[in-house]
């Protein structure tokens, strides 16, 4: 995904959702890490006193290549061996990394962000219903 304005719309949109999940005091910042070939990867930093910056870096060849950049301890050895698809997070520290593997407009759209969101945090459960 080497589209700059999809990229920024997709962390907005997952900023968005996230939100409600975070006290006011924490921020969300994101290191977009874009791909010539499908996918990207999204490095968010998340904590009190982190302001909520973005930066997209210059895309790399692939998603592996951009990888191979980011300090992470998920994945090692040879990462040209990895294929990823759909939406892979990774969260070490005070980061969510999030693969995305693909370039379908769902996995990039609103609903996609909302969805990542869904996975990495439990939603409320809303007023009068039970769980």
């Amino acid at each position: 995904m080497k589209d700059r304005h999809t990229i920024q719309r997709y962390i907005n949109d997952f900023r968005r959702h996230i939100a409600p999940f975070l006290r006011p005091s924490v921020g969300l910042s994101c290191v977009a890490h874009p791909a010539n070939q499908p996918g990207a990867i999204l490095e968010f930093t998340i904590g009190p006193d982190i302001q909520n910056e973005d930066q997209i870096k210059k895309p790399a060849e692939t998603v592996n290549e951009a990888l191979s950049t980011i300090k992470q301890n998920a994945f090692g050895g040879t990462l040209g061996a990895f294929r990823f698809g759909g939406t892979n997070t990774v969260m070490e520290d005070n980061r969510i990394i999030l693969i995305k593997g693909e370039d379908s407009p769902s996995s990039w759209s609103d609903e996609g962000a909302r969805d990542d969101v869904n996975r990495i945090v439990r939603p409320r459960p809303r007023h009068g219903s039970r769980s």
